[in-house]
């Protein structure tokens, strides 16, 4: 996906301008990073609500599937998966540390 990228200096300026587009309803992201390469993405919290709304679903079809295998993820399992849910931590992260919960390699 291709997006406009504004330094921060730029997005300093234009913070009231995107804010206002927001609560006009545009939904399109904005960049901001160092020398035109987005470092970070400023969208609508309507569109970050999805976003996560998004990865709860994910999550629960995964806990459901689990479960259908007859096992029950464990609480040190669950903080960490909840922790991407709330994209605090990537889909990477997330796998590397389930799976050093479990020995796996």
């Amino acid at each position: 996906m291709l997006i406009e990228t504004l330094s921060v200096r730029e997005a300093r300026e234009q913070l009231p301008r995107m804010l206002e587009r927001f609560r006009n309803g545009d939904r399109t992201p904005v960049g901001v990073g160092s020398h035109r390469k987005t470092e970070a993405v400023m969208v609508p919290v309507e569109v970050f609500d999805e976003l996560t709304a998004e990865r709860t679903r994910a999550l629960t079809q995964a806990t459901a599937s689990v479960r259908a295998e007859g096992l029950t993820p464990g609480a040190d399992a669950d903080a960490i998966m909840e922790r991407w849910t709330r994209g605090e931590i990537s889909t990477t992260h997330m796998r590397e540390l389930i799976r050093r919960l479990y020995g796996v390699a």
